[in-house]
Formats: structure tokens, C-alpha cells, sequence
């Protein structure tokens, strides 16, 4: 089964992906596509993840965020940005507070403290990444000087 790292821990991944197959008693809940998500539209289940690709258009989310559980932002590429801008704007500007993850071949573990910083709390980590060795990397960081959706603040801004 695969592993993520979410809220600073690492755990099973409770979802399925678009065209994997589903183990003997696998009670896992399917991710959507984002054709699939919009074509449900209001029918869409309460709890329901989606898997957004580079290139689709994150404002046909915003409207069915209210019934979002999960919200995962796919990378396929070295240095490609908009995946943070888009967690950006769906943390600060819609208001998502569903698990956001980060997922793809290229997620490594010297990217996770600015996806965090992004609003990204969930991250599947790229081929060859150790989750052990990305979880470790990412303890360091426990406070930050600029706010951002993590709510890592210096001590000093606290108050």
C-alpha cells in the first residue's frame, strides 16, 4: 500500500487513484477525476477526493469545494509552479480546508517545507524518495517569518 506523509506523519494512503484496481476488500474510496467531479456536479458525495493533472483549470473546483475531502494537485515535471499558486489560491482566496496533497514523480523531500508553506498538507513523494528520511527533513521547520495557510509564525508575530 502506499504511504504519504500527512500532518507531519506518515500513514497508509486512505484513497484510490483513477484506474487502480481495488484490492480483495479494498474500502478505499475512489478519486474522482475533475471531469468526473464537475459532471456529478451537485449530486457530488459529500467526502469526495479529487485528482487535479497540470493543465486542468482549478477554478471548476470552486464551486464543489464545500463537498471536498481531498484535493490533490498532480506534478509531472521539474520546476513546475503552478500546482503551488493554485494551493495558494484555493487555501486563501476559496477557503479549501480539506487535505491538499501534493502527488508526483517529482515531489522531493527539499520541496516539502514551501508546498507546506503553500497550504499543502498532504505529500506523496516522488519514485525513490525515503518517506523516513522527507519526514525528518521536514521537523526542522516549526516556525516561519511570514505567515502563510501552514500557520508556521515566528514567536514574535504570535502576539
Amino acid at each position: 500500500m502506499r504511504k504519504i506523509l500527512q500532518q507531519r506523519e506518515l500513514q497508509p494512503d486512505p484513497w484510490r487513484y483513477p484506474g487502480e484496481a481495488a484490492e480483495v476488500a479494498d474500502a478505499r474510496p475512489q478519486l474522482l477525476t475533475l471531469a468526473e467531479a464537475v459532471a456529478q456536479g451537485e449530486a457530488l458525495a459529500p467526502g469526495s477526493g479529487v485528482l487535479l493533472a497540470p493543465g486542468e483549470e482549478h477554478a471548476a473546483l470552486l464551486p464543489l469545494l464545500p463537498k471536498l475531502a481531498l484535493v490533490v494537485l498532480r506534478f509531472e515535471k521539474p520546476g513546475e509552479g503552478r500546482g503551488f499558486s493554485v494551493a495558494q489560491m484555493l487555501r486563501q482566496q476559496a477557503g479549501y480546508r480539506g487535505t491538499l496533497r501534493a502527488a508526483g514523480p517529482v515531489i522531493k523531500r527539499d520541496q516539502l517545507y514551501l508546498l507546506a508553506r503553500c497550504g499543502f498538507d498532504a505529500f506523496e513523494l516522488g519514485e525513490g524518495e525515503d518517506p523516513v528520511a522527507a519526514l525528518a527533513h521536514l521537523a526542522p521547520f516549526s516556525v516561519a517569518y511570514q505567515p502563510a495557510t501552514d500557520g508556521l509564525v515566528h514567536p514574535r508575530q504570535r502576539a
